[in-house]
């Protein structure tokens, strides 16, 4: 019953007409201004990690977790890629180690049609052809596309293209890889296919591991690279191999993106901080409309506990219901952004077509109640100057 009639004497107080129209707009804004902040809080944290998720989907939907190459860019073969995969079957995190073999290549498709392309070679796999490549050489699913290694090219005397290998391949299908940049340039062939338009009947540029579901790949290739250092290094060989993380050959865009990030939060943070000043003020203006009702409840008995309570539960509500409909219009405004109006991207300098937003619940609850947190914390002050003044002064001059 007791917390029932301070709950009933927070919300009189708050709203109540006897407000002047100068306490009842401040206390407007300051709500509008908690949930503005709230709102680009949670906006700014959806669409940056919408963003940065969206590259690293698009990086690791096309490469191994894992990178395993040999420092100097030198070739590596089939029984390199035994040895490897040998090493990594006593590391129970990584599952499967496969050989890659990529290259530049020309290609060609429709008569009159020509352009540069990265030709992957990867164990299992179909002819799969980025959807930008294939718009600009006008092929689709089932037509041919003729494909030259750019290694053997040379110039006759009469100034004319000579290539000594050219394979002509059917296109199984066209992919979206995620990025723009393999959209645009990448070519997915079966190894030995592309071993046969490269004429390397064994060779492979790097070795590609994936990880168990579940499992952490920077910790898989720490593990890795210290057995293959332990392998080759120790067993005395005269080269020896290196084991890495595929995104951190990324690592200075997500910094730069985590960066980022984090000042743009600072930054959107200093409106929820205009806003919890404003709503200082709205409180001490409340406490004020209602002194001397305060000074009448404390002559009929109410203890300096419950005034101390009511004066926190005020900012409760108004901190409260700035924050909750700062989520409610946050999550709004993130499904209408995606579903009705697409913010589209340079692909070619963002890697991106659209941005996409991911709502955050766990950061969005977060942010929503550690401002009703502060709400709260800053509402101490105007319950401290509520005790302040004893009842009879307050029924005395009020």
């Amino acid at each position: 019953m007791k917390q029932k009639l301070l709950w009933a004497l927070a919300r009189r107080h708050v709203w109540s007409n006897a407000n002047s129209t100068v306490v009842r707009m401040v206390s407007i804004l300051s709500m509008a201004g908690i949930a503005i902040g709230v709102t680009s809080l949670i906006i700014l944290q959806a669409f940056m990690g919408g963003f940065t998720e969206a590259i690293t989907t698009g990086l690791t939907k096309m490469n191994p977790p894992l990178h395993i190459y040999v420092p100097g860019g030198t070739y590596m073969d089939d029984f390199d890629l035994g040895v490897v995969q040998s090493i990594a079957d006593e590391i129970p995190q990584i599952s499967v180690i496969q050989g890659i073999l990529e290259k530049p290549a020309v290609v060609s498709g429709a008569p009159g049609t020509v352009s540069g392309a990265m030709v992957r070679g990867v164990t299992g796999t179909e002819l799969i052809i980025g959807k930008d490549i294939a718009r600009e050489l006008g092929v689709t699913a089932g037509d041919e596309i003729r494909i030259a290694s750019t290694a053997g090219v040379e110039i006759s005397g009469m100034g004319r293209v000579l290539v000594d290998t050219i394979a002509t391949l059917i296109i199984d299908s066209v992919g979206d890889f995620g990025i723009e940049e393999y959209n645009s340039s990448l070519i997915v062939v079966p190894l030995n296919t592309a071993r046969g338009i490269f004429r390397a009947p064994d060779q492979l540029t790097s070795l590609g591991g994936y990880v168990n579901t579940g499992e952490d790949p920077v910790e898989a290739a720490e593990l890795l690279n210290s057995a293959l250092y332990q392998e080759y290094v120790g067993g005395g060989w005269p080269v020896y191999m290196s084991c890495i993380p595929y995104l951190s050959f990324h690592g200075n865009l997500f910094k730069a993106l985590g960066l980022e990030r984090i000042a743009m939060t600072i930054v959107l943070a200093l409106i929820t901080v205009v806003a919890l000043l404003n709503l200082s003020s709205a409180l001490t203006m409340i406490a004020m409309e209602h002194r001397r009702d305060i000074g009448v409840m404390r002559a009929m008995g109410l203890t300096p506990n419950a005034v101390f309570s009511v004066s926190l539960l005020r900012g409760l509500l108004l901190g409260g219901t700035g924050a909750g409909f700062g989520f409610i219009f946050s999550w709004i405004s993130i499904f209408v952004v995606n579903r009705y109006f697409p913010i589209k991207l340079d692909g070619t300098v963002y890697w991106i077509d659209v941005l996409p937003g991911v709502f955050p619940l766990t950061t969005a609850l977060i942010v929503t109640f550690a401002t009703i947190f502060v709400c709260v914390v800053i509402s101490i002050f105007p319950a401290i100057s509520a005790l302040s003044s004893s009842p009879s002064k307050a029924l005395r001059y009020e």
